[in-house]
């Protein structure tokens, strides 16, 4: 069963790296406002749905908070709880990954000198200076250190919690400048 869920789910993520490949414009902050708005009324239900979902699929958080500021103006703590809650849910889906699939073992086996060094290092004190650090810096993946931290064993709730706090700035700039924004955009 997790060979055809590891299958199903590399498909989805193909699939979507290759639509946003050939269409790179459908994560411009614009373009998801403008899909959000199309919903009416349950506009922000659906940007709390995208939101929570989008790590599964390994799309950058960054655009969604950005068209969610510019969607909602009015409402930039709703927009920030929501970009918290969607980038918390995703580190701790990246984070779990590679023991779901198995891949904590397969990569243990393939390069064991590897993983022991990133454990150790991610065991470590600074572990948690490490994943806020790379979390409150825009230009990496945040996926990226929550998979890593995930083969490093590193308990889920103290790399959440690195995540929140390292992420928390950066997000409030772009959630409160994008609302900014957004309410000159409509006036």
């Amino acid at each position: 069963m997790a060979k055809h869920l590891n299958l199903i789910w590399f498909g989805l993520v193909a699939t979507t790296a290759l639509v946003l490949f050939l269409n790179p414009e459908l994560l411009e902050r614009e373009n998801l406002a403008a899909f959000l708005e199309r919903f009416g009324t349950e506009a922000f239900v659906v940007y709390v749905l995208i939101s929570l979902v989008r790590a599964v699929l390994l799309i950058p958080s960054t655009p969604f908070i950005l068209a969610g500021a510019l969607a909602f103006p009015d409402w930039p703590l709703a927009v920030l709880a929501v970009s918290m809650s969607g980038i918390f849910s995703g580190a701790l889906l990246v984070h779990s990954f590679p023991g779901i699939g198995s891949y904590d073992e397969r990569l243990q086996a393939l390069y064991p000198k590897q993983i022991s060094f990133i454990r150790e290092r991610m065991q470590g004190r600074n572990a948690f200076w490490v994943v806020m650090g790379w979390s409150g810096f825009p230009l990496v993946p945040t996926d990226a250190i929550c998979y890593v931290a995930g083969l490093a064993k590193m308990p889920a709730l103290r790399m959440g919690a690195a995540v929140l706090i390292g992420a928390f700035p950066i997000t409030a700039l772009y959630v409160f400048l994008g609302a900014e924004v957004g309410a000159l955009l409509l006036a």
